[in-house]
């Protein structure tokens, strides 16, 4: 075996793997955290970044009996099919993986590893965890399964021939280069060898890394931070402006080191690619301040774990031996040397608990209601107090500074987890466009978490906003359009083509949901008594049902779009807004402050036409609901504006489908809205309300009526196209 190097490596490993286990105390959301609610269900990236924070500890050298690893089994080893879980999902999935890393006993194993058998598809040639199962998720599913086979547990779930052969399909068929680095070891690993056509995928990869200059996972008009990277040039500034860019370049290296390294000696061209991007990595953060450089790289919590622990097994595979071996001598001196407190004063939690305790906090007044969006969590605006027991009671009443008033957010802690985890995923250049999201400070034992917010009590939704301060509307025209395409945009400088099956994911198969459960709460309540009225929903049913099999065979023609971040959720009432004052301005040309809410569906991966349409189908039927010509003539000249604006984005683009799925993306909300009605009008027949209940039939029908105007136009300009 060559002997490998890397400069400082005692003590940047060392320091690493210090750091690494601080994190359960350091981040205890995110490593081993408490369960959100009464079920004992966690965060999903809770569970993700703990496998792989048990993956790091393992390529240190724990040994699976070690007492850390041995409490982190225990945390990982949930009932398994429960109540409220019977298929093996992305979550599952990874317990499951971690499971067969800590050699957890079978009984936590094989439920899962059942379940996940029973979910190939007919054809064998897939298995499904999240979506329609492609590529990825039969790659994950085979390197579970291969872990099991190496602990002797698969029972015959598959045998090692099927495994060999989907290894090879996979190898075949798969783009991103971490996944194809990993589908080439399983095939190695299964069948002891590569085939001529799997060598000419891995001297893809060589290629891959020499045209890039020595990294995995980077597009190519990003090319500039790999010179950056060698002259060491690229500032923390570089890395808050391409974050993400960096993040997903960093952790796709990591990965091909991973799995490639193993296969080295066999094909030995492999060796000088992969040191060259190990020590291009190593040479951004080394030394003894290692660990403050990779906090200031990345800052958010998750990143910085998922670096850290990625960058830990890439180095293990790299090197060749347990981290140990060479971090040992220099944690110990630290230990010596009392850098490191393992433990806290046993009382310390005790006496928090107990201030907390002696403290009282109630609000001033009752909370006020706030209605802004249309999912399913709620806000309240609430005055908070604190007294002070030491004081008399007249006096003890103290206000909050800068918290005199707050935001609460409740909903299912599903739900707000979701929308935090977003917030934390945002790319640097775009994070002022969103209203900051704490983590939850509280789950009660419904399960509902509860989220303090900044009050943007000086804001007003965009729809209050254009009612209310008529003086700022040329304002909004000029300026709302340009920030929503700086959110889409942010500093991405690549015009990344969207994979296929995105179109479908974001358009087709919500409409499909949405068409079925409006004409399922009409025709299951009977709310139609009027034999035409039925028969005309009847067929407005269908048409829209021939409409979306249309669409689906025009599919093809739609995809490929340019990829931009998505808010996924853009309507009136998730657009605040503010008019500035003049020394807020300072050289600033702008008059208007806006902040985008709701997180909840926010995408990296979207479309800036879903945002569009979204946004012009809201304006338009709040247009509609206004009565002369005077008071619609300011939405007419907002949606005129943002039609402009976006027309002009997608022609600097190249993106000449763009109008075509922005009316796609009309016809989606208006389906979408008519939904969400259907819930009111179940919530009035189940207060044996029936009257309101058939008033929103017939809203629906209006709104499916208008998206159907929209699908004829989509459809049109395809065919046009084609």
């Amino acid at each position: 075996m060559l002997k490998r190097k890397l400069p400082d490596l005692e003590q940047t490993l060392g320091d690493l793997v210090l750091d690494l286990l601080r994190a359960p105390r350091s981040f205890p959301e995110l490593v081993r955290s408490e369960p959100l609610d009464q079920r004992g269900e966690v965060s999903p990236n809770a569970v993700r970044v703990t496998q792989h924070y048990i993956a790091a500890l393992l390529a240190y050298g724990f040994d699976v009996s070690h007492e850390e690893l041995q409490e982190t089994t225990l945390w990982f080893a949930t009932e398994f099919p429960s109540a409220h879980k019977s298929r093996v999902d992305s979550v599952e999935m990874t317990r499951l993986e971690a499971l067969l890393l800590l050699d957890a006993p079978e009984d936590d194993i094989l439920p899962r590893l059942e379940q996940l058998a029973r979910q190939r598809t007919i054809d064998g040639e897939h298995f499904v965890i999240e979506g329609r199962g492609g590529d990825f998720d039969t790659l994950w599913t085979l390197k579970v399964m291969h872990l099991a086979d190496q602990r002797g547990i698969l029972n015959g779930l598959a045998d090692r021939e099927q495994l060999r052969h989907l290894a090879g399909r996979l190898v075949s068929g798969t783009l991103l280069e971490k996944d194809l680095a990993l589908a080439l070891r399983l095939r190695y690993d299964l069948a002891g060898t590569l085939r001529q056509g799997h060598l000419h995928n891995l001297e893809k990869l060589l290629s891959i890394a020499e045209r890039s200059g020595g990294m995995w996972g980077l597009d190519l008009d990003m090319l500039w931070i790999i010179d950056y990277m060698r002259q060491q040039q690229l500032t923390a500034g570089d890395f808050a402006n391409h974050r993400d860019v960096l993040r997903d370049m960093i952790l796709s290296t990591c990965y091909v080191i991973e799995n490639l390294m193993p296969l080295a000696p066999i094909y030995p061209d492999l060796e000088t690619p992969i040191r060259r991007a190990m020590e291009l990595w190593w040479s951004v953060f080394h030394g003894k301040n290692c660990v403050a450089t990779l906090h200031a790289l990345f800052p958010m919590p998750y990143d910085y774990l998922m670096i850290l622990s990625r960058t830990l097994v890439a180095a293990r595979a790299y090197l060749g031996r347990p981290l140990i071996q060479w971090g040992a001598a220099h944690v110990h001196r630290r230990l010596a040397e009392h850098d490191l407190v393992m433990t806290e004063p046993p009382d310390r939690e005790s006496i928090k608990h107990a201030l907390r305790n002696w403290l009282r906090v109630d609000l001033d007044g009752a909370p006020e209601r706030l209605r802004l969006g249309l999912s399913d969590t709620d806000i309240v605006r609430v005055k908070p107090r604190v007294w002070n027991p030491m004081l008399s009671e007249e006096d003890s009443r103290i206000p909050i500074p800068y918290a005199e008033s707050v935001v609460v957010k409740l909903g299912p802690a599903v739900e707000i987890d979701r929308e935090r985890e977003n917030y934390q995923r945002l790319p640097a250049g775009i994070q002022p466009c969103f209203a900051q999201l704490p983590r939850p400070s509280y789950v009660d034992e419904h399960g509902r978490a509860f989220l303090i917010l900044q009050d943007l009590n000086r804001y007003l939704t965009l729809e209050e906003f254009m009612r209310r301060v008529p003086q700022a509307r040329p304002f909004v025209n000029t300026e709302l359009a340009p920030f929503l395409i700086w959110m889409h945009t942010g500093q991405m400088r690549q015009r990344r083509p969207a994979p296929y099956g995105l179109l479908w994911e974001l358009y087709l198969l919500p409409m499909q949901s949405h068409i079925g459960r409006v004409f399922g709460y009409i025709q299951d309540n009977s709310l139609l008594e009027d034999s035409a009225v039925q028969h005309k929903a009847e067929e407005l049913k269908h048409t829209l049902l021939n409409m979306m099999g249309d669409l689906v065979r025009h599919q093809l023609a739609l995809e490929g779009f340019p990829m931009a971040y998505m808010h996924g959720d853009l309507h009136s009432r998730n657009i605040m807004v503010r008019k500035l004052r003049t020394r807020e301005r300072g050289m600033e040309t702008a008059e208007l402050d806006f902040k985008l809410i709701d997180l909840e569906k926010f995408r990296l991966e979207g479309d800036a036409a879903l945002d569009a349409g979204e946004l012009i189908a809201d304006l338009e039927l709040a247009q509609s609901s206004l009565k002369g010509a005077s008071d619609r003539r300011p939405l007419a000249e907002l949606i005129e504006a943002i039609e402009g604006a976006y027309a002009a984005f997608a022609g600097e683009r190249g993106d000449q489908t763009f109008p075509i799925r922005q009316q796609l993306a009309q016809a989606r909300a208006l389906i979408r809205v008519a939904k969400g009605r259907t819930k009111f009008g179940e919530a009035s027949l189940r207060e044996s309300r029936r009257a309101p209940a058939i008033s929103v039939a017939f809203e629906t029908l209006d709104l499916a009526q208008e998206a159907m105007v929209h699908l004829q136009s989509v459809l049109d300009a395809l065919r046009q196209t084609s």
